[in-house]
């Protein structure tokens, strides 16, 4: 199937959407399809924007993106150019849209309007921006439009749902990662436990963002240290970049917590290196959409600690893969529980390493494929 992934943001801007078009659309081509990527993210500052762009892995990228400062991915290119763009080679268009994409959404229209069967993901949750979804349809008319909608999670369906008004129905199609790359052996985490039982490291990985709860998580990692006994070891790393980093970096030199950690952004290499040597996996942020990183530590074994309200819960069940609370004296108990029980760790861990989650990329694309032939049927 000849599939045209749309997104704001693509390589070699990193972030969760970018390198979920990047892995999904890497394992359809893998799977006989034929894929391309149509973005507003710049290319380098040596390549055309106009010209078709080949990566070594064979997905195509036509870029629309304008030259702008910060390399910022906005274009008007959303009419004539887009609609050549798709014009051959097409069978489905599938958009993938965040909370703002000044190109993806307006490209749906346009691709609506070309005659196309079009699948769109939502990649974040909407909250209260569901309103205003909603209150769009008085000019644009789309929740009429001949479109499959999916989400990444169940708590990104909802508002969505909510926002199309029972006009049409919302499929979760999930995120997916690379499982074969993330798992580890149950052999390796019982080395790690046994080698030292009272020592006991804490992982997150995230944009340190306000919105991922970034100082957060500096408070609940005081707050279990306080809880726990002494001759505990804690130690925590935090890996990951963002406009909090300054902050947070800040909060620990005045409350003295040398303990933890900040390391930036690291590569999966490095973060799989870390998982190794870590023993409790956090996520503290509740409008998490899906949560990759956190299935990533839970695919190597790791006990996942998250909110209840967040995507998280797609494969974390609380006292099975990790736990979940209501609130962050919740999310510290989670810890604190953990980290005090060697084998509680171990018996969570057993059960992550033996049980591989059904988020590879094969059953993800057999997922689109479904979608997509959906909507493919809607346009009879």
């Amino acid at each position: 199937m000849r599939v045209a992934h749309i997104s704001d943001c693509y390589l070699p801007r990193t972030g969760g959407i970018e390198l979920q078009v990047e892995g999904l659309a890497h394992a359809q081509l893998a799977a006989g399809h034929h894929p391309r990527v149509i973005t507003a993210t710049q290319a380098s500052r040596s390549s055309s924007l106009d010209s078709a762009e080949m990566p070594a892995y064979g997905v195509p990228v036509v870029r629309l993106g304008l030259r702008l400062p910060y390399e910022i991915p906005v274009t008007h290119r959303i009419g004539k150019s887009l609609r050549e763009a798709l014009s051959t080679d097409t069978d489905v268009v599938h958009i993938h849209t965040g909370l703002v994409s000044p190109f993806a959404l307006p490209a749906l229209r346009t691709a609506v309007h070309s005659g196309l069967p079009v699948v769109v993901t939502v990649h974040s949750v909407l909250a209260n921006w569901s309103r205003i979804f909603a209150a769009s349809d008085a000019l644009l008319k789309w929740r009429s439009w001949p479109v499959v909608w999916t989400a990444v999670s169940e708590v990104a369906a909802r508002p969505l749902r909510q926002a199309l008004g029972g006009r049409a129905p919302v499929h979760v199609l999930s995120n997916g990662i690379d499982i074969p790359f993330w798992r580890s052996t149950e052999r390796d985490r019982v080395e790690r436990l046994e080698r030292s039982p009272n020592e006991v490291t804490i992982v997150a990985v995230g944009r340190l963002a306000l919105r991922k709860r970034s100082q957060a998580l500096i408070d609940i990692l005081n707050e279990a240290r306080r809880r726990l006994p002494a001759h505990i070891r804690l130690r925590a790393i935090i890996i990951g970049d963002g406009p909090n980093r300054s902050a947070i970096d800040k909060t620990l030199a005045r409350r003295s917590m040398d303990w933890v950690h900040c390391l930036g952004w690291q590569t999966h290499d490095q973060i799989r290196a870390h998982y190794s040597n870590a023993d409790i996996f956090v996520a503290p942020a509740r409008l998490e959409s899906f949560g990759i990183a956190a299935l990533e530590a839970r695919t190597f074994g790791l006990p996942v600690v998250a909110p209840d309200e967040s995507g998280v819960t797609e494969f974390i069940r609380n006292g099975q893969e990790g736990f979940v609370a209501s609130d962050d004296q919740g999310l510290t108990g989670a810890i604190v529980r953990l980290a005090s029980d060697q084998k509680l760790r171990a018996s969570v861990t057993h059960h992550n390493v033996s049980i591989e989650p059904e988020f590879g990329w094969p059953t993800i694309v057999a997922k689109a494929d479904d979608r997509y032939r959906e909507a493919i049927n809607v346009l009879g």
